[in-house]
């Protein structure tokens, strides 16, 4: 009893490890997301300013491109919020239930889903500010000649846009990486739409000012509708696979193959794995000699969960074995 109490107790410690390092990059990632909110809410102000005094369309639409722009991103920090809630007795207002008189630490760790169903809510976001650029630049297009040409305030604006907002996608895709977060990486993808429209807006401005080309406004916001509608679209894959439990099959086959390098394992059975969020996490059963004892085997998963998480990063390993039926048939035929 005291050596299952022991190794309960270090379960528990190892799993409220692994969940204390993930609050802690979540609650960096979430600073990140600020910083985004104060940028997006400036380059806002400022284009929806610059475009009323420079007649321009392309830069008001862009502006409110980035005012929703905000609007996703406070869909992001409210998932991570949610994810890095200090409450261990709570998840999204229920309370967690208890197992060996102790909170369930598996189902602690699932509230980091929370973050992948946000990022999903922020692909929609997405989808429809593209739906939104393209619908408003057809129709602009078949009326052109109709609005006020933009003068050279517009391309201040726009100038001022881009530069800003690659800041952003820079300082997103920088603590992404450095974080390895889906949630600064997906913020990426869309402020690197920004940095194409904020972009896109300038040259269209600069074009349309200069050469008198009132077409082009619409032509290249079209474009860039269907860019950022193509980055809603892989954000909404991911999240979607993520949540449906898929990982990359060849990722699995190495996970086996690894497993399989044990001598004592002569089959993996059963191999499921899934992500919680970007903690991945895998549950096997595989077969060994029957003649194995208890310590032995337990002794063997231990090296085993090691492996994995020093390999592949796997924070929670849940192995289940049973005797190789093969073996025994050996043994009897040999008798």
């Amino acid at each position: 009893m005291n050596n299952l109490a022991q190794y309960l107790k270090r379960e528990h410690t190892h799993l409220s490890e692994i969940e204390a390092a993930e609050i802690k990059r979540l609650q960096h990632a979430l600073k990140s997301l600020w910083v985004n909110i104060g940028i997006y809410l400036a380059i806002t102000a400022i284009e929806y300013w610059l475009a009323s005094i420079g007649h321009s369309q392309a830069l008001r639409a862009d502006a409110m491109n980035n005012l929703s722009g905000v609007m996703s991103t406070f869909f992001l920090i409210v998932g991570l919020h949610t994810a890095t809630d200090s409450d261990d007795h709570f998840l999204v207002g229920k309370r967690i239930p208890l197992l060996n008189g102790r909170n369930d630490d598996r189902m602690q760790l699932s509230r980091f889903r929370m973050e992948t169903i946000f990022t999903l809510i922020t692909s929609f976001i997405i989808i429809f500010i593209s739906g939104q650029i393209i619908y408003q630049s057809l129709y602009a297009l078949f009326t052109a000649g109709i609005s006020h040409h933009p003068n050279i305030y517009s391309a201040y604006g726009a100038g001022i846009a881009t530069v800003l907002m690659a800041v952003v996608w820079w300082w997103n895709w920088h603590n992404g990486k450095r974080l390895k977060s889906s949630v600064l990486m997906a913020a990426s993808k869309d402020s690197m739409g920004d940095v194409a429209t904020s972009f896109g807006t300038l040259v269209t401005v600069l074009a349309v000012f200069l050469f008198d080309i009132p077409w082009l406004d619409s032509t290249v916001s079209i474009i860039i509708g269907l860019f950022v509608l193509w980055s809603g679209l892989v954000i909404f894959q991911e999240s979607t696979l993520n949540l449906a439990d898929y990982v990359d099959p060849d990722l699995e086959d190495r996970i086996k193959k690894a497993v399989l390098n044990f001598g004592e394992v002569h089959q993996v059975r059963e191999f499921r794995s899934r992500y919680i969020g970007d903690v991945l996490v895998v549950e096997m059963l595989i077969m060994v000699d029957a003649d194995m004892d208890v310590m032995h085997l337990y002794e063997l998963t231990e090296r085993i969960e090691k492996r994995l998480e020093q390999q592949f990063q796997i924070v929670d390993v849940i192995t289940q074995a049973v005797p190789d039926p093969g073996e025994d048939a050996t043994k009897s035929s040999d008798e």
